[in-house]
């Protein structure tokens, strides 16, 4: 798998700006884009490889292609940090009773719809740099994001994409499938496959 990743990540870095923003972003994206994820956060720094001119140039119509929509939640003179979402699937996690209780306790309002509520973090953001919240956003279990912010002192039970102190179990399935569909983009792209064919197959084929 390193060998292989090593490889996947010299295919990109021979591409033009636009071939590789589309193709990186494709895969790092992947669980969004197959809804199994609801948002991620990127960072794009300027002059990384023009990706944050590039970015504001092409980064919306790339994200309509793809089925995605995104909010900026900090910009400043060296980098931009953005929320990309699946509407559906973000929609569906901040419906959720538990996690909708958590932000009315924090002071968002429940009623909100899911504009107002990303209009909410972006604030939030400005005021504490990043916001425990967040990770409700990105689909991180409440009891995790719970544990997290009280600073528990109890060891994590696992650390992948987020530090794991509740269902570890369930954790490890959500995990897999994130791999399994940045497995299927990289693998997609290393073959030369279109894009379209990619997104399609992300979205077929990463609960198999």
């Amino acid at each position: 798998m390193e060998k292989e990743n090593k490889l996947f990540f010299e295919i990109l870095s021979k591409m033009g700006e636009e071939d590789y923003l589309k193709n990186f972003f494709t895969y790092l994206l992947s669980p969004v884009i197959a809804g199994i994820k609801p948002s991620s956060t990127i960072t794009l720094t300027r002059g990384a490889k023009g990706l944050y001119n590039l970015w504001q140039s092409m980064g919306k119509n790339f994200l309509d292609e793809i089925g995605l929509k995104s909010i900026n939640l900090r910009e400043d003179e060296k980098s931009l940090v953005a929320l990309v979402y699946n509407e559906n699937a973000l929609g569906d996690t901040l419906s959720q009773e538990c996690n909708l209780t958590f932000l009315e306790d924090i002071g968002y309002c429940r009623e909100d719809k899911i504009d107002d509520l990303l209009s909410g973090l972006i604030s939030r953001y400005e005021e504490v740099h990043c916001p425990h919240e967040l990770g409700i956003f990105l689909g991180i279990p409440l009891e995790d994001v719970k544990a997290f912010m009280e600073c528990t002192r109890e060891n994590c039970l696992m650390c992948g994409y987020w530090k794991v102190y509740g269902d570890k179990e369930k954790a490890t399935r959500i995990f897999n499938h994130y791999d399994k569909s940045k497995d299927i983009a990289m693998k997609g792209i290393m073959k030369g496959i279109t894009l379209n064919n990619i997104i399609y197959d992300i979205r077929e084929n990463w609960y198999i």
